[in-house]
């Protein structure tokens, strides 16, 4: 609680340097296809800290735009965002054209149906200043929680109250979710190779072989334009560098990063209180991907880690170690109908000579998992009501064997789908998305369906948007395959886990507050997911996964305020009840019931400067709603300097040295500085 009051106080650090710019220029411009020519309505254009939405003709203007170098960035649903570096000089006006190449129609991150309503998205400049990672990026915002375990554990969301596992996370159309675990771990993702984001909360589907009952992460990667190098260095030996460009049609991204270690943490007072060094925290993550976009586009991954379990607080293992790795390969060829397909290979070791309480150990697993998809895309006409619908087909099978996995682990599940985007007319401001799928896999009974219909209203600078769907989804391999260890025990009855339905409404206003630009967004939810697979103990103690019924529902709101011409305000806040379906039922162990946010940039010329602070309330680590982990607020503060084509930043993570837990016994490296330079060339 006491960090509730950092975002207004940062903003009255910046105030003062905002109203200090004397000169200012206007930027302004269009938004096309790169294809026709033709301007695209309602795209995202964004330049330094403040964004608006092109108009019918795809122009934008910026006024009182700060002199010197500027990035501005353009983004719209089923294009490839586009990015200019412009040199903007005192009292000169600067106009430009943003070329946007569309994206096929009916890849699959186009596929994703949610909600109909504005879309929000972070852009490229704003990832960066986030942080290293999409982990640090998207924390907090719309909703998100990242479930950490710890300084160099899996980072994976949470969004409404959802398991991690509940999340798919789309990387430019394929899914980058561990087909054993079904968690994606966003650490991975370097903010420097991604252009843009977007989260649909709720029962979505996904395209392919999948439906998320949690919500759709959906990533998109950096155009290939212009060269690439940063490198930083960090508290507690951290430290890390990037690289990418094109090679003719293809664009390559390369990163490397060491992890902090050996930083210390508060010792809990039932342990001795005091202070401790976090030992066996460390290790090295790697990264390269290569892609081409077209008619026939390759998508190539590749990451690797190696890095110590340090395990809990209360029971260190300083000798424990992971190696991972995994290669993925995907292929899309678009012509009258879209194929893809991917191929996807993961290992894993684990080994600790010294355990404190067992024998030693050392164990191995290795999984491959495949995809294909066929999606058709073509007119559409209903009722009168006429538009665009897709009509689509996936598999996917995914086989593990190994120390830890029970013999003949494979799994196979297919589906098919049909979607569509209405409107009466072109001057309508009602928009219809209807959907429905099948699907079937590996130990059901039969084909389980789910559909959902959103509904848009739009005119003018106002938005209202309702929806109702259900969603289902298969038990993560984990749960089936995991070889029972010690304290724990598998049950093959599992069910899979089921949104029977959930509505939505919501709410999007534009308008001028005080003569500045603002934007506000609310939007509440309700809905039943039957038999919510959870971890929990049973006779003796023994933890298995189980089923229960959950009660979902809540309360998201944003706002963002542009008070001065280069300076932006946001706040964010999520309160998300999710409790067992019994009269009286706790909060589901280890979803916080609040979660709240705020930031503020300043850019002037050459400067920049920016705050952000984000709460997480209380979590429960057990399903009897006892003994809750507290609540923790963290603030980040940064500022650059542009130099030629250079970018040098400053960056302190945590300034307060709060040291939060998400998990119980996991504590994070608490107050770290990092200095990072950036070069870019066009």
């Amino acid at each position: 609680m006491r960090c509730s009051r950092l975002p207004a106080l940062a903003l009255l650090v910046i105030w003062p340097v905002a109203l200090g710019a004397q000169s200012s220029a206007t930027v302004r411009g269009q938004v096309v296809d790169a294809a026709s020519g033709a301007g695209i309505p309602a795209a995202r254009v964004t330049l330094g800290a403040v964004s608006a939405l092109t108009d019918a003709d795809g122009r934008f203007e910026f006024a009182n735009v700060a002199y010197g170098l500027s990035v501005v960035v353009a983004a719209a649903v089923g294009y490839r965002p586009a990015r200019l570096t412009l040199d903007v000089l005192p009292g000169l006006a600067v106009e430009r054209t943003l070329r946007l190449a569309a994206l096929p129609p009916d890849l699959p991150t186009i596929a994703v149906q949610g909600s109909a309503g504005e879309e929000t998205l972070l852009d490229h400049a704003t990832l960066v200043r986030r942080g290293a990672d999409m982990a640090t990026a998207i924390d907090g915002w719309q909703g998100v929680v990242v479930r950490r375990s710890g300084s160099n554990g899996p980072a994976s969301p949470q969004v409404r109250g959802s398991a991690p596992e509940e999340v798919i996370v789309l990387l430019d159309g394929f899914a980058i979710n561990d087909p054993l675990t079904g968690r994606a771990d966003l650490s991975r993702v370097a903010t420097r190779d991604v252009a843009s984001v977007q989260v649909r909360a709720g029962a979505q589907s996904a395209g392919g072989a999948g439906t998320a009952i949690g919500g759709v992460i959906d990533i998109r990667s950096l155009p290939g334009s212009g060269a690439q190098a940063s490198g930083w260095l960090g508290s507690h030996g951290s430290g890390g560098g990037t690289l990418s460009g094109a090679i003719g049609e293809f664009r390559l991204f390369a990163q490397g990063e060491r992890l902090a270690d050996n930083y210390p943490y508060s010792v809990p007072p039932n342990r001795g209180g005091g202070e401790a060094e976090r030992v066996n925290a460390g290790g090295t993550i790697g990264t390269f991907s290569i892609r081409r976009s077209g008619k026939l586009g390759i998508q190539g991954r590749a990451s690797f880690s190696e890095r110590g379990l340090p395990g809990a607080i209360g029971n260190e293992t300083p000798h424990a170690t992971a190696s991972d790795w995994s290669a993925f390969l995907g292929l899309t060829v678009d012509g009258r109908s879209t194929w893809s397909g991917s191929l996807q290979y993961l290992g894993s070791d684990v080994a600790d000579p010294d355990p404190p309480l067992a024998a030693p150990y050392a164990v191995h697993s290795r999984g491959v998992s495949g995809t294909l998809d066929w999606t058709l895309h073509g007119g559409l006409a209903l009722l009168g009501w006429g538009g665009t619908g897709e009509l689509g087909a996936a598999a996917r099978h995914d086989r593990y064997e190994g120390d830890v996995v029970t013999a003949d682990a494979q799994f196979s599940r297919g589906s098919i789908r049909a979607s569509g985007s209405l409107n009466p007319s072109e001057e309508s401001p009602w928009t219809l998305r209807p959907s429905a799928r099948l699907d079937l896999w590996t130990g059901s009974s039969g084909p389980l369906g789910s559909a959902r219909l959103d509904v848009l209203w739009r005119r003018g600078s106002t938005a209202f948007h309702g929806s109702a769907g259900s969603a289902v989804s298969a038990p993560a391999l984990a749960d089936l395959f995991f070889r029972e260890g010690v304290g724990v025990v598998l049950n093959p009855g599992l069910r899979p886990e089921r949104v029977r339905w959930e509505v939505e409404v919501g709410a999007t206003q534009q308008w001028e507050l005080l003569g500045r630009p603002a934007t506000a967004s609310v939007r509440g939810y309700y809905g039943l997911v039957d038999d919510m697979i959870l971890w929990s103990p049973g006779v003796g103690f023994i933890w298995s996964p189980r089923n229960y019924d959950v009660i979902r529902r809540g309360v998201e709101g944003s706002l963002s305020i542009r008070p001065a011409a280069t300076v932006t305000v946001e706040a964010q806040g999520a309160w998300t009840p999710i409790t067992y379906d019994v009269p009286g039922g706790a909060q589901v162990q280890y979803r916080p019931r609040a979660s709240w946010g705020a930031a503020a940039t300043w850019t002037g010329g050459k400067w920049g400067a920016d705050a952000r602070w984000r709460w997480v309330g209380e979590r429960y680590p057990n399903p009897g709603g006892v003994n809750p982990r507290p609540a923790f607020g963290l603030m980040d503060v940064g500022a650059e300097r542009s130099i030629g084509a250079a970018v040098v930043r400053a960056d302190i993570r945590d300034l307060f040295d709060t040291r939060a837990e998400f998990l119980a016994g996991y504590p994070t490296p608490g107050r770290t500085a990092i200095l990072s330079i950036t070069l870019e060339w066009q």
